[in-house]
């Protein structure tokens, strides 16, 4: 197993601080908050659909 197939099996929690930096800025996938906000508001609407239709 190389080196580059390791660090895909590793966690977070496993990486130090520093090597967890640099895998970050090596992604270059910066979203934001956008998935999260996304997906709450698409909870809530899936939660307001069960409720409208078996109401």
């Amino acid at each position: 197993m190389t080196n580059d197939q390791h660090k895909l099996t590793r966690q977070d929690e496993d990486l130090a601080a520093a090597e967890f930096g640099e895998e970050e800025v090596r992604d270059r996938h910066d979203f934001g908050n956008w998935p999260e906000l996304f997906g709450l508001v698409l909870a809530v609407v899936v939660i307001w659909l069960v409720f409208a239709f078996t109401g």
